[in-house]
């Protein structure tokens, strides 16, 4: 926030991002605090359709009238029963939402204006993350802004990416109803510019980014969350613990904390989208590959969070269809 305030470009279109406080009481408990005027982006969708009597996974159903078994089918079945789900429904929930709570064209222009940079900046700020499991329960939003809130950041540096079961594909979400909720200009306008302003922040304060998130890897509940791609196929971690030598647990934990910080410097560096043999888009990337500037890095990001590929091979309580 103090980045964005301070940065001359971005410091009069309020882009800071909306915090709540956490207070940890034990290594495994603690209280989060009370956010005050926000509802889920499930909840409002939920209001909405319960109030025009359509059912609320009317997506899902279209789909699996269509194949029962989606789970199963191959990638371009899957894209094409996706596509027909969203050729048979509309989508505009969100945008009617943010109209018919506004008491005026003036306050919705203010809302529609503060969703679309917020979401914005916490698109680019949550991929810089790795910051996974953006399900429509995991996104508030303000009643008297409209401003989006993300919550729940346990899937943090790519953590989703890396599951063995349904690993995620997308770099923040990006689905159709948030890009119906900016009307007009869609992608194209203050969602796109709000995003390349805050990405060049980012990487223009790349050196105190990383020294903050440095600290923030090191992190014992952190480095328990990287410890997920030790685990056994039940999700124990113990039972891989048990297994293996202390020593060696604390040194794969420690390549994987190098590894995530090589990462969110790809990022920073605009190297974050080399592919590597193995295929794995987490993977770092060589010294001497191609760097992309701020454009060009925000559009493959787009592209990517945008795929009807991607979205299709989402698990379903993701919701990628809203």
């Amino acid at each position: 926030n103090t980045l964005l305030a301070d940065d001359a470009e971005c410091g009069g279109l309020d882009l800071s991002i909306h915090t709540y406080s956490v207070v940890p009481l034990s290594q495994n408990s603690g209280l989060i605090g009370w956010v005050k005027d926000c509802d889920t982006l499930h909840s409002l969708i939920r209001e909405y359709r319960e109030a025009r009597k359509i059912p609320l996974n009317i997506e899902h159903r279209l789909m699996l009238s269509m194949c029962p078994d989606y789970d199963h089918l191959t990638l371009l079945a899957k894209v094409e029963v996706f596509q027909h789900a969203l050729s048979n429904t509309e989508g505009n929930d969100l945008a009617r939402i943010l109209w018919l709570k506004s008491r005026s064209s003036e306050v919705w222009l203010s809302r529609r204006t503060n969703f679309t940079r917020s979401l914005a900046a916490m698109s680019m700020v949550g991929y810089l993350l790795g910051l996974g499991d953006r399900h429509p329960s995991n996104l508030t939003l303000d009643r008297l802004t409209g401003k989006v809130m993300h919550i729940d950041f346990g899937d943090c540096f790519e953590a989703a990416m890396r599951r063995e079961k349904v690993p995620e594909r997308v770099p923040f979400r990006l689905t159709r109803m948030l890009i119906k909720a900016m009307e007009v200009s869609g992608i194209e306008g203050n969602f796109r510019s709000t995003c390349e302003l805050v990405m060049g922040v980012l990487r223009k304060n790349k050196d105190s980014v990383l020294a903050m998130l440095e600290t923030f890897v090191q992190d014992p509940l952190v480095n328990w969350r990287l410890a997920s791609d030790l685990n056994d196929g039940d999700g124990n971690p113990q039972a891989s613990a048990e297994a293996e030598p202390v020593g060696e647990v604390g040194e794969v934990l420690n390549e994987r904390a190098v590894a995530v910080m090589r990462r969110v410097s790809d990022k920073l560096h605009g190297k974050d989208f080399y592919s590597s043999a193995t295929g794995d888009p987490t993977e770092p990337a060589p010294a001497d590959c191609e760097t992309l500037d701020v454009p060009d890095q925000v559009q493959r990001l787009i592209e990517q969070a945008t795929d009807v590929i991607n979205l299709s091979q989402a698990y379903v309580g993701w919701c990628s269809f809203w």
